[in-house]
């Protein structure tokens, strides 16, 4: 008797772990799958196994990024951003603005961040320890917004709201405030950019700007689409890595202890809290003509959504993929992507996530839950928004 497949959307399913089951059953039974759940207006092609995702993610010719890259976007928005904003953007565009907005995530920038980093995520480590709370989010938060701000050179008296709007973007139950903190996150940087190109500032936004007048980089349009993506992506997936990767040092003793005693390289155990957390869960390309994914054969125009959180459980690719081994190497996650349109600022989270291992190593004796986790319960950026933990 054929078992029925399971159902990738049954309601609550990402509001905890049971989904990895869920991936696993496709995996071996039917990795590139026809899906049409409730809500979405057409069908979509669901990917889950590693080979077939890269595929999909390297094919930036037959794979298009204009028509959305998420499931549950509006046409009207993605067409507003479309080709303006790096992670719905294709080839010529896309190579344009990317040229430009990479530069203060280049390896010779970071390089001389880098103690800065470690001086924000010191002190947050440092105050977490001093000063226990009830979740332990309110910290991590901190982090990530402090360094992508200082990244930015957006202004200090500005971080705690923007890091306050980032989240209700993200994490708001109300349609209505997410809609909100979007626009006003817009808003922000519009202003920013007009008030720059008046007083000629320098800087990360001022040099832009500035770019932008001389008609050598994005327009005035797509800076303030792309600061925001930027904001976003420097801030919300960080955090939900570092809160995973604690709630898994604290549910798995054995491997803080290899960590805080020194037997691992800090670089390795962030790439398995990179692999681990995936707070980028999917990706979505449309084909722009017909092609083999696998075993189905894609149809213009189809939508192809790839599950990163699939992809990185592969066991054709990782060794007891659902053990969390910070020792593990080798590690070919695919949690910032592949191909074009690869995370801009992987070399920036694996910089704070690197920095929160050793700061932990060097400040912190043990790691206690004192209540459950609970996730946000989303399908695209998914991660834990309450952490009860005790680092002391």
């Amino acid at each position: 008797m054929t078992r029925q497949p399971p159902d990738l959307f049954a309601p609550g399913l990402f509001e905890g772990t049971g989904f990895y089951d869920v991936f696993a059953w496709y995996r071996e039974h039917d990795p590139v799958s026809w899906q049409h759940p409730a809500g979405e207006p057409d069908g979509f092609w669901s990917v889950t196994r590693y080979r077939d995702t890269v595929s999909v993610h390297r094919d930036s010719t037959r794979m298009s990024s204009t028509k959305g890259m998420r499931l549950g976007s509006t046409e009207r928005a993605v067409r507003a951003v479309a080709n303006k904003m790096l992670i719905v953007a294709d080839p010529p565009d896309h190579t344009r603005m990317k040229r430009v907005l990479s530069r203060p995530f280049s390896h010779e920038v970071l390089a001389a961040a880098e103690a800065h980093v470690e001086k924000v995520v010191g002190d947050v480590v440092a105050a977490a320890v001093r000063e226990p709370v009830p979740d332990l989010i309110g910290h991590l938060a901190r982090i990530p917004t402090d360094v992508i701000c200082a990244i930015m050179e957006l202004p200090r008296e500005d971080w705690e709201w923007i890091g306050k709007k980032t989240t209700e973007a993200f994490e708001s139950p109300s349609e209505v405030t997410r809609i909100t903190a979007n626009s006003e996150i817009f808003k922000y940087f519009y202003d920013l950019v007009r008030e720059n190109r008046d007083t000629g500032a320098n800087g990360f936004v001022g040099e832009l700007t500035r770019r932008a007048g001389e008609g050598a980089g994005p327009t005035d349009e797509e800076l303030v689409f792309n600061f925001a993506g930027i904001l976003a992506g420097g801030n919300e997936t960080t955090r939900y890595t570092l809160a995973s990767l604690t709630h898994q040092l604290a549910e798995h003793p054995d491997q803080w202890l290899r960590i805080a005693r020194g037997e691992v390289d800090p670089a390795d155990a962030t790439e398995e809290a990179l692999r681990w957390s995936v707070p980028g869960m999917h990706v979505m390309r449309t084909a722009t003509e017909a092609l083999r994914v696998g075993d189905a054969e894609i149809a213009p125009g189809e939508r192809v959504v790839t599950w990163i959180g699939s992809a990185n459980r592969d066991p054709e690719v990782f060794d007891d993929p659902d053990v969390f081994d910070v020792g593990r190497t080798g590690n070919r996650h695919v949690s910032f992507g592949a191909g074009r349109h690869v995370c801009l600022g992987s070399r920036l989270a694996r910089l704070e996530i690197t920095a929160y291992l050793r700061a932990l190593r060097g400040m912190v004796g043990s790691i206690e839950l004192t209540g459950p986790p609970r996730y946000n319960g989303s399908n695209f950026t998914w991660g834990l928004n309450e952490l009860p933990a005790v680092l002391s």
